[in-house]
């Protein structure tokens, strides 16, 4: 692996750093998983290909079930690659969040976001829906928990979600956010729920561009939207079985996402 300058091992999760870490305000934390419509992950894969950020660490979680590690160019890497560009972070998932750790996990990486003078928290996520198939533009909305978010969000027009529970990581980062003195807002684009959906990545990329002032173009992204479906298929479905397993027992409550 890359050699690790800064190491720390928070709820058992390890952050590895490659070189040292120093953000200036505002300061944004830009995460996505695999999820409904694999939207988080491939809106954070199509923002790293758009802004180049450095890769400078990786997020392990030991006794990951089942083991594994990705390879590139011969080298092996964590499961999570953490990115910077000026202010901002970017964590890419090259997996789900398995069940089994989405708790311990979230928050972990909040306290990492305290510690590394994070301002903002930023998800991005797939809202399952079953009105995506009448739709060529899906819409985005958002949920926050703060006000320096909340008063960015009314300042940039971006919807807020209405109603709904939402699970997951998510959920974690909204619900505990301020006890980390964070700021965090999660972007919901409706999604196919099995289904690679790149054009629901599109509209959340674009309001994220918003939050962050940073222009992100789509177009690319839109231009091999079939080809992102094909090559995603067999990740959509074991996101499919992760997420299915994550929201056992809850299926009987109204308006769940599963994020």
């Amino acid at each position: 692996m890359p050699k690790v300058k800064n190491e720390e091992e928070i709820e058992g999760i390890v952050f590895q750093e490659y070189e040292d870490i120093e953000l200036n305000s505002p300061s944004y934390l830009i995460v996505g998983f695999p999820d409904a419509g694999l939207v988080g992950g491939i809106s954070i894969s199509h923002i790293i290909r758009e802004m180049g950020p450095m890769e400078v660490g990786g997020i392990d979680i030991p006794r990951l079930t089942p083991p594994v590690v990705f390879v590139k160019d011969g080298e092996a890497k964590p499961p999570m690659k953490l990115f910077k560009k000026e202010n901002i972070l970017m964590i890419a998932s090259e997996i789900p969040i398995p069940a089994t750790t989405i708790q311990v996990f979230s928050y972990a990486l909040l306290e990492y976001a305290m510690r590394r003078r994070v301002d903002f928290v930023i998800g991005i996520t797939g809202l399952g829906s079953g009105e995506r198939v009448n739709k060529e533009k899906p819409s985005v909305f958002a949920a926050y928990s703060g006000e320096k978010i909340k008063k960015v969000l009314g300042e940039k027009s971006i919807p807020l979600f209405s109603e709904g529970a939402i699970l997951g990581p998510f959920a974690i980062f909204l619900k505990e956010a301020r006890r980390f003195r964070l700021d965090s807002t999660v972007l919901l684009a409706e999604a196919f729920p099995e289904l690679p959906d790149p054009e629901a990545a599109s509209v959340a990329i674009e309001a994220l561009s918003k939050i962050i002032d940073v222009n992100i173009g789509v177009q690319k992204l839109l231009e091999e939207a079939e080809y992102i479906r094909l090559r995603n298929r067999e990740l959509m479905k074991q996101t499919a079985r992760l997420m299915a397993q994550a929201g056992r027992g809850a299926e009987a409550q109204p308006s769940l996402l599963y994020t």
